[in-house]
């Protein structure tokens, strides 16, 4: 890397160079055959980070403000944590409305327990901002706000025979964080970091990458052992209950199995 790019030239290198099974994982997970199925086991999962993610980046603007009178990177950090954290409240009921699309209702999501990388991720950085830095946090939120596009967000519902309204919340972070993200590397890019802040920020992200793949293997275990009756109980699938919503994309997709043997005889 040259010594003349940015801080957010140089974490997206790190990040790009560190994220090759992540990559791996979540082109796995959005071509599975079987992703129309558990789809909402995948939301579950996601609800778990976002609904954690408001008061943890909050509780990190909270002890950067506890460095600020000592600290200019963290008396910078705190507006910025505190408004981000603003910003994404109420993020977590869009995923209640997205599951209950689908006939999800929000017991049962309250009720289940949250995947162990869930919490890892979400646990890591609460340490890292409480008893190392909260500068750790701008690794977290680098590799979490990487919108998929919506055209393909759109098509992967299309193909699944899924209601566009359940991917709801994914289609307004693909359209809100694309902004984000652009006004994050640009606060990035005026910040100056001491070596050990840069550092600090830096294994974030590679940890942030690392949870994060543990996530979409925990989804893909899902989907490998979604036929085993014991295990399926424990799960959000388009199994035998079948909600009206899933009685008829079973529906539909009866009928576009019928056409596709009426056209070949």
């Amino acid at each position: 890397m040259e010594e003349t790019s940015t801080n957010s030239q140089r974490l997206r290198t790190i990040i790009a160079l560190t994220s090759g099974g992540l990559t791996a994982r979540i082109h796995e997970f959005w071509t599975h055959p079987r992703l129309g199925d558990l789809y909402p086991e995948f939301l579950f999962g996601l609800y778990g980070i976002v609904v954690a993610s408001t008061p943890l980046i909050r509780h990190a603007g909270v002890e950067a403000e506890k460095l600020a009178s000592a600290d200019p990177l963290a008396r910078l950090l705190a507006p910025y944590l505190q408004e981000h954290a603003e910003e994404e409240t109420g993020h977590e009921e869009w995923l209640l409305e997205d599951l209950a699309t689908l006939g999800f209702g929000r017991e049962q999501v309250l009720h289940r327990l949250p995947y162990t990388s869930v919490s890892s991720l979400v646990g890591s950085q609460y340490y890292l901002a409480a008893h190392v830095h909260p500068v750790a946090m701008l690794g977290y939120l680098a590799v979490l706000e990487n919108p998929a596009a919506p055209e393909f967000l759109e098509e992967v519902a299309h193909r699944n025979h899924l209601p566009i309204e359940s991917f709801s919340t994914l289609l307004k972070h693909a359209r809100l964080d694309v902004g984000h993200v652009a006004e994050f590397d640009h606060m990035l890019d005026t910040l100056q970091f001491t070596q050990k802040q840069r550092d600090i920020m830096t294994m974030s992200a590679i940890s942030s990458v690392s949870y994060l793949e543990a996530f979409f293997e925990e989804v893909l275990e899902h989907f490998n052992r979604a036929d085993d009756e014991h295990w399926a109980n424990s799960i959000f699938h388009y199994g035998s209950r079948q909600s009206p919503i899933q009685a008829s994309r079973a529906e539909a997709l009866r009928a576009n199995e019928a056409a596709g043997q009426l056209a070949l005889k």
